[in-house]
């Protein structure tokens, strides 16, 4: 990503559209987000930037239970041509539940403007992954979260430096199956660094989150047992200033450990404040995820694979 596509994310301002949601969002109890990979990530980074706010994400066919108490609906599809969002969007319709829609065109689109749903249009000719920030901001857009809106619009990222840094970490990842570890609370950065790398570099990876991976996950990946099966595992720790001390321990004293048992390790420092580690996520895993893509003699933006699986459904 260039620096000019981030700075134009960060300043977009979401309008929402269409007809209006029929209560204020302050009368809901609740909110159902219904959206597939790079669109869903809006509803991840929701719950990472609010971890408090009342929401639940659908990333399948069809419906949810619904929740107790109101319940607002919301379908995200960046190409707005999702089938699964699809599906979701036509249930809350056929139940007439309260619904809001947040896509750059496509069959979602045409529906919220048939059923006058209100809806948010974000700039098309983005991959999704590539275009989380804007989904983010039409997503809080539509929620009334407008002092979110404005910290992403004011806040900025030295660029170069955090280029630099996913250069530096692609270069050592080459030919490495990233595992990326992180607190809970990032967890959704870790899963946002994972697709990217997915989709970007054209390499599997994974991730999860402490404490829990220390009570299972780290007794499969030491070569002593697994042996060759974790020969191209990498890892990469997420550490966070800002993070509990007792758990910062934990993931260093996980770091020192683990590596005394050859298991391959990295780790870099989050910047303090959400709504940075949010873009700084965004910027180094990307610069990452390209570096790779590149040593590997891969086409970072092709998702030709992904595209014919959608057709054969």
């Amino acid at each position: 990503m260039k620096e000019k596509e981030l700075k134009d994310q960060l300043s977009f301002s979401p309008v929402l559209e269409g007809g209006l949601l029929p209560e204020d969002f302050t009368q809901y109890d609740n909110v159902i987000i219904g959206g597939m990979g790079g669109s869903g990530m809006a509803a991840r980074l929701l719950f990472f930037l609010d971890p408090l706010f009342p929401a639940w994400i659908h990333d399948d066919y069809g419906f949810p239970e619904k929740h107790e108490g109101k319940t607002l609906y919301v379908a995200i599809s960046y190409s707005g041509n999702t089938k699964e969002t699809l599906s979701f969007v036509q249930e809350a319709l056929d139940k007439k539940y309260p619904l809001a829609v947040i896509a750059s065109g496509g069959k979602l689109l045409e529906i919220a403007k048939e059923h006058n749903i209100p809806y948010v249009l974000i700039p098309s000719g983005f991959q999704p992954r590539n275009a989380v920030i804007y989904t983010l901001k039409g997503l809080l857009r539509v929620l009334g979260k407008d002092d979110l809106i404005e910290k992403l619009e004011k806040s900025n990222v030295d660029f170069s430096k955090a280029c630099e840094l996913g250069q530096d970490l692609g270069k050592k990842f080459e030919n490495k199956i990233p595992v990326i570890y992180s607190s809970r609370v990032n967890k959704n950065l870790s899963y946002l660094w994972k697709i990217i790398l997915n989709e970007t570099a054209k390499v599997p990876a994974f991730y999860n989150y402490f404490p829990e991976l220390a009570h299972n996950e780290m007794q499969g990946i030491i070569p002593k047992t697994a042996g060759p099966l974790v020969e191209r595992i990498k890892i990469l720790i997420l550490l966070d200033p800002e993070g509990d001390v007792k758990l910062e321990h934990h993931m260093e004293a996980f770091q020192k450990f683990m590596s005394t048992q050859g298991v391959d390790l990295e780790s870099v420092n989050m910047p303090e404040d959400a709504v940075y580690k949010l873009i700084f996520t965004f910027v180094v895993a990307g610069a990452m995820a390209y570096t790779i893509a590149e040593l590997h003699g891969t086409d970072p933006n092709d998702i030709q694979m992904i595209e014919s699986f959608k057709k054969l459904l």
